[in-house]
């Protein structure tokens, strides 16, 4: 799936992972995004709001590609294809493997195993989402899967922050890393909006 490979490039250096606490967060994290250029978002279905969340994201946010993230079954994968531009899983599942390709959606399955990438490249992946990347194993697991592995390129997330985001960023085989730490409370950016947008037209820009 080179649509991966090409949205990782495109997120790069982060991903924001985004679990907002209510539609008026979700609203005002919109407009900053699309202020500072953010090139792609990833909202988890981890709210009861997320779906209206990826649409006000469709809608404030021409420019960039809304991704649905937390995809773990089958509803929510075509729900995904209708009404978001890509989809991640936290773990790998064939038969979300297989829609993918069947819709021609971009996908990012999920790995935390030399199995499970095995398994996902049989299925022609080759980009994924390492994860929970620093609670089994971080940049030494990484740099352990680069040998056999040569081929697969990770967007790692799970404990990645601001202080070890860049070590991440140090291994060939990391295009992007996924991280919740730029995505503002709504309390943090009523504080300091035009801190929030400096540093992130400092990083994709």
């Amino acid at each position: 799936m080179n649509d991966a490979l090409t949205l990782v490039k495109k997120t790069a250096p982060v991903m924001p992972v985004a679990q907002f606490k209510s539609l008026d967060h979700a609203r005002a994290c919109a407009e900053l995004f699309a202020e500072a250029g953010v090139p792609a978002v990833e909202i988890t279905l981890r709210h009861a709001d997320a779906w209206q969340m990826v649409k006000m994201f469709k809608d404030l946010v021409p420019n960039a590609l809304i991704g649905v993230g937390t995809v773990l079954n089958r509803r929510q994968m075509l729900r995904a294809v209708d009404e978001a531009d890509f989809a991640v899983s936290p773990g790998f599942s064939r038969e979300l493997s297989m829609l993918a390709h069947k819709t021609l959606s971009t996908y990012i399955p999920g790995v935390a195993t030399a199995t499970e990438i095995m398994a996902a490249m049989a299925e022609e992946h080759s980009v994924f989402k390492m994860y929970p990347a620093t609670a089994i194993g971080g940049v030494a697991l990484l740099k352990a899967m680069s040998g056999p592995f040569a081929d697969a390129v990770f967007c790692p997330t799970g404990g990645i922050s601001q202080a070890n985001y860049h070590d991440y960023l140090a291994l060939p085989n990391v295009h992007c890393v996924g991280g919740s730490w730029i995505v503002p409370s709504e309390e943090a950016l009523a504080k300091d909006r035009e801190g929030y947008v400096t540093m992130l037209k400092d990083l994709y820009q």
